[in-house]
């Protein structure tokens, strides 16, 4: 087999850390995507020795044209990342190579009241959650030890729940009321004698579920506001539980973020070649005409987010050559609206950027123009970006992204023209991972602005705190729960008034 110089380079340079590999051929399809806890010996396995592969390895090594890595913090975030990327894109390799025997899946029971957690090795019942398939069965053990110890669950086959008794009242039953070593250990708490109410063994089973959902920034998300609630209501020592969790989560996380469902696991293209490549092809699909830039090209996406109109924002990102440009990125807070209306807000967002230059105090990087204009939405968002564009003279490249199929939308010869692009393609990872680098970039700031009026609203309702007061308040102590905390005298600092302070250290308790 003949290798090209380009695979044959990146066969030689590939990573040595945990992660995924993909294999394209040429015409970029995937053929398999793998994971591995050294991404370059397993590569390496592949194509030392090719007379030595398995037949239908060898097929589909010989097919073999480009090969991309994603790296991963650990094995089991590569075992989890393969899963969910084949269940996803469904490479033919995948499929064939596949012995359902040989793999395990991560069954949780739906229909008990304390559910328990098990690896199985076929899906008999139906009444529960499947995640899988796993072809290793080994991370799954280490990860489900390690969770175990943060979310503690049963594991026992003793009999228990909720039934009604002869006046139809919900009572609680077991099959046997001493608890077993397990309690003792701390890895579960005892439903059987009534030490854990089921809503809290629920959430115990729930956080284990979004872990291997790829949703850890969700359970972060839980446990940081149950501890803000522990805090608030004075309740220390629960509050410290919540935050040693805390602290063990990101520990076995191995710092992995994650914002939004497995949309967000996209793929790194490790060379300059490669992202140039999908550049040329999304240039190529929007059907751009004598670009200057190719080698230098600048795409900028925006995004609008809100809640009915509340702590609106809008975001520009950037992307240089297919690769994220973060030092170009610019958020902007909505001062026209308050009320839901995305074509207003689009148009302050636009006027701003491309007027900005008429300021000499302005962002110099608005200086360079884009290339290419995206704009999440289809041809009803796409319409009134353009609209907004020809107001303000501004003529530049303008695609329309709809979220359902990745399907482009652009306006050429008086219509608007619709292009699916290739799932798997180089171009369909570039533009879908643009679209939700937009989105998560402006959902970050809306919550930081929506939390800001959150506590201006808590502050607001005290008598004697104006804006100027609350102004002062919040330099000096930063937020509402540090105003809760600080001593009388602390307050008296700032606040002149005695009165005022009685009111803030009452209405904040």
């Amino acid at each position: 087999m003949q290798l090209t110089k380009s695979l044959l380079n990146k066969i030689k340079t590939a990573p040595k850390t945990p992660g995924c590999y993909i294999y394209r051929d040429n015409s970029a399809k995937i053929l398999y995507i793998g994971k591995a806890v050294n991404i370059r010996n397993r590569i390496h396995s592949y194509f030392s020795n090719i007379k030595q592969l398995d037949p239908k390895i060898a097929i589909m090594i010989g097919q073999v044209k480009d090969v991309e890595f994603v790296t991963t913090d650990s094995e089991l975030e590569a075992l989890i990342l393969e899963t969910n990327l084949i269940k996803k894109y469904k490479p033919k390799y995948n499929r064939m190579m596949k012995d359902d025997k040989n793999y395990s899946w991560l069954m949780i029971s739906k229909k008990e009241d304390f559910p328990r957690i098990y690896l199985v090795r076929d899906k008999k019942i139906k009444s529960a959650y499947y995640f899988g398939p796993y072809a290793d069965r080994r991370p799954i053990q280490r990860a489900l030890k390690q969770l175990r110890k943060i979310f503690p669950y049963r594991s026992c086959n003793r009999e228990m729940g909720f039934r009604k008794n002869e006046n139809g009242e919900k009572i609680f039953y077991c099959s046997d009321k001493k608890p077993c070593l397990y309690f003792h250990l701390n890895l579960c708490e005892a439903p059987c004698t009534g030490e854990i109410e089921k809503n809290v063994y629920r959430k115990n089973v729930n956080n284990i579920k979004n872990y291997f959902r790829n949703r850890k920034f969700k359970i972060i998300e839980n446990l940081e506001k149950e501890m803000r609630n522990f805090a608030s209501r004075k309740e220390f020592e629960k509050a410290a539980i919540i935050r040693n969790k805390l602290e063990d989560l990101k520990y076995i996380a191995q710092r992995m973020e994650i914002e939004k469902d497995m949309d967000e696991y996209v793929f790194k293209e490790n060379k300059r070649k490669s992202q140039i490549e999908s550049v040329a092809r999304l240039i190529e699909k929007s059907g751009i005409e004598n670009s200057n830039s190719r080698n230098n090209f600048r795409i900028e996406c925006y995004d609008i987010s809100n809640i009915s109109g509340k702590s609106a924002t809008g975001s520009m990102i950037v992307f240089k050559n297919g690769k994220p440009d973060k030092s170009n990125y610019r958020k902007f807070k909505i001062r026209s609206k308050t009320s839901p209306d995305d074509f207003g807000m689009l148009k302050e967002v636009f006027s701003r950027r491309f007027k900005a230059r008429q300021n000499q105090k302005a962002d110099k990087s608005f200086d360079t123009k884009p290339d290419l204009i995206i704009v999440d939405g289809g041809k009803g968002q796409l319409s009134s970006v353009l609209q907004i564009m020809k107001n303000l003279n501004v003529n530049l490249p303008v695609i329309g992204l709809a979220k359902r199929e990745e399907e482009i939308f652009k306006f050429e010869d008086g219509k608007y023209k619709s292009i699916k692009l290739s799932r798997g393609s180089k171009e369909f990872f570039l533009i879908q991972r643009i679209r939700d680098e937009a989105h998560r970039f402006a959902i970050k700031y809306h919550r930081i602005l929506r939390s800001k009026n959150q506590v201006k609203s808590v502050l607001d309702e005290i008598p004697g705190v104006g804006k100027l007061v609350r102004k002062k308040l919040l330099k000096a102590f930063g937020s509402a729960d540090n105003i809760r905390k600080a001593k009388i005298e602390d307050l008296q600092s700032v606040v002149k008034n005695r009165k005022t302070v009685e009111n803030i250290k009452k209405l904040l308790q």
